[in-house]
């Protein structure tokens, strides 16, 4: 980047040291020199614009404003030089920051700085796991910060899902959700890191959601592609082809996904179907190391500034700390009042579990905005700090309003 301005200053220098004589007074050309050096400056600034990137009209507009500065550059020529010789050195000055201020104005609009950075040539090299490793967890941490960037949580998501944590992948997508409930696609993403985290299978909550999916869009492509799987899953090769079928009649004619698809179909129709689905053991589940059972109520006299769809966050957080949750849930005033369990389970990144912090907060929001960071007007109850390991249920009511 240095090097490009120093390059950048040592040619405005060099352009500027050709007005020089005029600047110092020396006399002037003879007529004829004059009409000369005009007619191949405009020559040279012809050039300059057939190299531009412009379209037609644009090309034609500045074509003419050149031919008409020749013309009166021409014609001034053509005159006698009757000024002294000291003057016209203000005009020359003025013409010289204009130029450079202009040329400055059109990179700025025109140009490309991302080529200036100091990026190397090259193209850069594929970076390593440890890079790749450092950039998720700067992310996971600058959302710990700003836990209501929707976009972040599902680029993060995706992150983790690639690098083969579909566990955390998952609670990443949770989060997103949370912030965008009835984003179909986020939907379909949370339903495929789930079934990663199981081995590949998409029985139970996989399932639950993909039927969520096609219920809200029956021709949502991903959700009948996934419902496809789940059916071929469970040899319901009837229903398998029929998902497929329908994903093929909305694809393209010449789409390549075609081809995948009569595959897969090819190859389930070869299976021996069976009229029930083997009956799936759960997942065993590790305990949680710190497990909270949670009572929430609310104000009788606070009913009336709220509504039934108004959403209710129930949540853990360290006693001191940065504010992300360690666990949430996501409720709407119509359930309240409630109970749910705060686990381990919940936790976003693996070193900010419940049980990783001694004391912790625990608190519920209602929230107009359906964000779970408070904001002014929002109704709150919090807990005085309490042992993470609890074995106690803690009882919450939301009686204050948020200034």
């Amino acid at each position: 980047m240095i090097v490009f301005w120093l390059l950048v200053a040592a040619l405005v220098v060099a352009g500027a040291s050709l007005f020089l004589p005029a600047l110092r007074g020396r006399a002037r050309a003879d007529l004829s020199q004059r009409r000369r050096w005009n007619v191949l400056i405009h020559q040279q600034r012809r050039r300059e614009l057939a190299a531009e990137s412009l379209d037609d009209e644009q090309t034609t507009q500045l074509a003419a404003e050149l031919d008409r500065e020749l013309l009166n550059n021409l014609e001034a020529a053509a005159m006698p030089l009757a000024q002294p010789a000291t003057s016209g050195r203000l005009a020359v000055l003025i013409g010289l920051g204009a130029a450079i201020g202009l040329g400055v104005a059109l990179y700025t609009a025109l140009g490309r700085f991302d080529l200036i950075q100091g990026l190397p040539a090259p193209p850069a090299a594929a970076s390593s796991p440890a890079e790749i490793t450092a950039a998720i967890e700067q992310l996971a941490k600058r959302l710990a910060e700003n836990p209501n960037d929707m976009e972040g949580w599902a680029l993060l998501g995706r992150s983790l899902q690639a690098t083969g944590q579909p566990d955390r992948a998952a609670t990443a997508y949770e989060f997103a959700l949370k912030l965008a409930p009835e984003d179909l696609d986020l939907k379909a993403l949370y339903a495929q890191a789930l079934a990663e985290a199981q081995q590949g299978s998409l029985a139970g909550k996989p399932a639950g959601i993909i039927a969520e999916i096609l219920s809200q869009d029956a021709e949502h492509q991903t959700g009948l592609w996934l419902a496809g799987l789940a059916a071929a899953e469970r040899r319901d090769i009837s229903n398998a082809v029929g998902y497929w079928q329908k994903l093929k009649s909305l694809l393209p004619p010449d789409s390549e996904d075609i081809q995948t698809i009569d595959q897969y179909i090819a190859q389930v129709q070869a299976l021996p179907p069976v009229k029930a689905a083997p009956k799936q053991s759960s997942p065993a589940t590790s305990s949680a190391a710190a497990s909270i059972r949670v009572t929430v109520t609310l104000d009788e006299k606070l009913k009336n500034r709220v509504s039934a769809e108004d959403a209710v966050f129930i949540f853990a957080r360290a006693a001191s700390g940065p504010p992300m949750p360690l666990a949430v849930v996501r409720k709407k005033v119509r359930d309240l009042p409630l109970e749910v369990t705060l686990d381990d389970a919940m936790a976003m990144m693996p070193e900010r579990k419940l049980s990783s912090f001694e004391q912790i907060v625990i608190g519920a929001r209602i929230s107009k905005s359906g964000q779970p960071m408070p904001s002014s007007g929002d109704l709150q109850g919090l807990s005085p700090p309490v042992p993470s390991k609890t074995t106690r249920s803690q009882t919450i009511e939301v009686h204050d309003i948020v200034p």
